[in-house]
């Protein structure tokens, strides 16, 4: 099984890169500025998109 990223890890430098608030990355992701706030600290066992926001 292979080893699964670090998700806030890449979460943050993607935001980084863009030069992106978290509000704005969870917008473009369709998710809440929580799902990307507990990305970030690495509070899920998941990569899911299952929570969107509207």
């Amino acid at each position: 099984m292979a080893k699964q990223p670090n998700i806030g890890k890449v979460v943050r430098a993607l935001r980084q890169e863009l030069n992106l608030s978290q509000e704005k990355i969870a917008a473009k992701f369709g998710v809440t500025f929580a799902t990307i706030n507990r990305w970030g600290k690495w509070k899920c066992n998941t990569f899911s998109f299952s929570n969107t926001a509207n």
